[in-house]
């Protein structure tokens, strides 16, 4: 039966790593930087995540302004030149 979609070939969805860097202005002037992963489906999902994150993070903060700096997905391969190794390190 040609007709039928085979179940096993529909795309799915999956979760990836997404980095989040952003500032947060609290009530009093106060500036706050975060780098955060969310593991997350699309970017709706890690708008969802984030909000989550800044009600726990700012739980008494009536209203709050949030700068998203950088939103990208994380690469599975990181490039090991861009990581001084122990070797290389001289403080």
């Amino acid at each position: 039966m040609s007709g039928h979609l085979n179940k096993n070939r529909i795309a799915q969805p999956r979760l990836r790593e997404w980095l989040v860097e952003y500032t947060v202005s609290d009530s009093i002037g106060n500036n706050h930087h975060h780098l955060t992963v969310v593991e997350a489906m699309d970017i709706k999902d890690v708008q969802v995540l984030l909000f989550q994150e800044l009600r726990e993070s700012y739980p008494a903060e009536h209203r709050i302004e949030v700068t998203i700096l950088m939103l990208e997905t994380v690469q599975k391969e990181a490039e090991i030149d861009l990581f001084l190794t122990r070797a290389e390190y001289r403080p």
